[in-house]
This record gives C-alpha cells, structure tokens and sequence, in this order.
C-alpha cells in the first residue's frame, strides 16, 4: 500500500499543472522570487549555484540543481546617477520519480534601479524564460510487459499514450523597493538593508500539458520582503517574508535569521572583507503548518555558503519520517566602488 501512494505521489507533478519549484532559502536563487531583484545587492558582479535534495525517504524523489550570475552596470560616477542598470542569466534543473519527471529551464533577466532617495533605488525588471518539460518512458514498466517470469521491456507496452517532451516560454515581471545605508553611528533596530517587492510570473500563461495542448501555465503572484536590523554593533536581526500564490494554491515561508559579526569590514574595503556567521529558523504555511526550515549562512569576504534543511511536520512525515529536503548553496560577489551609496 505504502508503495502504490508513494508512486501517486510522484506522479502529481503530470497531473497538477502549473505548481512552480523553489529553493528553501529566500535570499538565494532571487531569480525564482523577482526579476526586479536583479542587481539589488552591493557589487558588480554576483554568481550563485544551489542543490536541493527533498524527501530522501521516499525514492528517488526531487532533486533540483540551480545557477545564477547578475551583473550591475551603468555606475560611472554613481554618486550623481539617477539610474543604473542590471542584468542576469539563470539556468535550474528538477528531476523526480522513476520515470525522472524533469524540468530544464534557462532564462534572462534585466532590471533598471532608479534612485529615490541618497539611501533607496525603485527597481523594474522583467524575466524571459525557455522550459522543456518531460520523463523517460523508458523507466516506466506496464504490466503488458511481463513476460510470466518476469519483465520484457521489449514487449510493447500496449498504452497508447504519448510522453514526447514538450518546450514552453513564459515571461515574468516585477518591482522592488531597495534600502541600504552606510553601517556607521548604528541605531538599534534602524534598518540598514531592506527589500519589500512584487512580481507576477508566467504572464503569458504558456501551454502546459504532456496530454493536452489545451493547459495553460497559471499566473504566479509573489509578495516578498526582508529586512536587515542591528541589534548591538556585531549583532542584527534579519526577519524574511514570502507570501505566493498560484493557481488556488498559496503558500508563506517567514522567519527571521541572527547575523554575527565575526571580523567587520575596514572603512576602506567596506563589505569585501567582512567575515560572519547567521543562523535562524523560517516556517512554510500551504493549507497547514508544513515544514520547519532551520539554516546557517558562513560568510568570508566575498563568498558565502548556505546550508538548510526542511523538517517536514505535515501528514506526510508519515512517510518522510520528518525528512525534508537538505539543501546547499555557494554566493560570490565582487564589490564595487561604490559600495556605500544608493
């Protein structure tokens, strides 16, 4: 019995169109949460990768690999331009099941940050996206295909059904409100960073069927934001928000994250050589309280690791013995400049 609902299981991405995947960790893979994110971080050049294994006590389900390179331009004496501009290249992969259910998509993004303020920008981006979604019918194994002793792939199958790949491009749009200020004479629980956006996804509404021409990709709706607070001179605060909403499903990820400041940065290479460690808890809420995500950040001057892992404490831990997805992910950014005006 345990086998026959773990197989429906595997099986609901084929027939539950238009429930997007992503990442436990909000402030990585931002392509998946707003284009209009393009470009909000303090440097020129910015490259992320992610890995996501999920649910390892059920077989060979979700595994999800992503990568990510930004690139900021348009500077030349920041400290007088109104506008500077950002684009961006993403690629994930998302294979599950035994008949490895896949998702590959590549995708573009560009945003333009205008300044609104000497600490804040308003930025505007959009996201152009080419999906091929498809499984190997060559894994799956019919019962016409038994022989009497034992299983023939040879022998056809007798189905009559289809499974040939299909390609898809979609576009997404978005925008963001982006605050940082310079981290000197620190107010207690004045902010020094803060995003707060909206993005719509797949407003194309693209087909979207291995059966049928005739499903069409839902609309996504995300709100998002996050907000870094200092506590003491070495200790902030950082609370996170994700509300998304797509095809009568919904789902919310908050919690918050404690920063330390091991080694602070130098007045002269601000940010480039700061060393710190952040660890907190953020909670996923679908229709119920589905999953508790504890993670940790380790950050050395330019690059950053990420390590999370999803306790599932849904119905399903009947299954997943509360084993969620563990996941991992590696940041790099190069510094600018201009690293402390907006």
């Amino acid at each position: 019995m345990n086998k026959i609902v773990f197989n429906i299981f595997l099986l609901l991405p084929i027939f539950v169109f238009g429930q997007d995947i992503h990442f436990s960790q909000l402030t990585r893979a931002t392509y998946q949460t707003n284009p209009a994110l393009t470009g909000t971080f303090l440097g020129n050049v910015k490259a992320e990768m992610n890995w996501k294994d999920q649910w390892r006590t059920i077989n060979k389900t979700y595994r999800t690999y992503g990568a990510s390179a930004e690139f900021s331009f348009g500077k030349t004496g920041f400290t007088k331009k109104t506008v500077f501009y950002a684009a961006g290249l993403h690629f994930f992969k998302d294979v599950s099941g035994d008949v490895e259910l896949g998702n590959t998509l590549v995708g573009l993004d560009f945003s333009v940050l205008i300044k609104t303020t000497r600490n804040s920008r308003l930025s505007m981006g959009i996201q152009a996206n080419q999906s091929r979604i498809g499984i190997d019918p060559t894994k799956m194994q019919w019962a016409s295909q038994y022989n009497g002793l034992n299983y023939d792939p040879a022998i056809f199958n007798g189905e009559g059904v289809g499974f040939t790949p299909f390609s898809y491009g979609d576009i997404g749009a978005g925008i963001t409100w982006w605050y940082h200020k310079k981290d000197n004479n620190i107010i207690a629980f004045s902010p020094n960073h803060a995003r707060v956006g909206f993005a719509i996804f797949h407003v194309n509404k693209p087909k979207f069927s291995l059966y049928s021409g005739e499903a069409k990709l839902p609309m996504k709706f995300v709100f998002h934001s996050d907000v870094l607070l200092p506590i003491h001179e070495s200790l902030y605060l950082y609370p996170n928000f994700l509300f998304q909403y797509q095809n009568k499903q919904s789902e919310i990820v908050f919690g918050s994250m404690v920063k330390y400041i091991i080694k602070p940065a130098s007045k002269f290479t601000s940010h480039s050589n700061e060393s710190s460690f952040s660890a907190g808890l953020n909670f996923r809420v679908t229709n119920i309280l589905d999953a508790l995500i504890p993670q940790v950040y380790f950050n050395m001057a330019n690059f950053s690791v990420g390590l999370s892992y999803d306790v599932n404490i849904s119905k399903l831990n009947n299954y997943s013995n509360y084993r969620g997805g563990f996941e991992i992910s590696l940041r790099f950014i190069n510094p600018d400049g201009f690293i402390h005006r907006l």
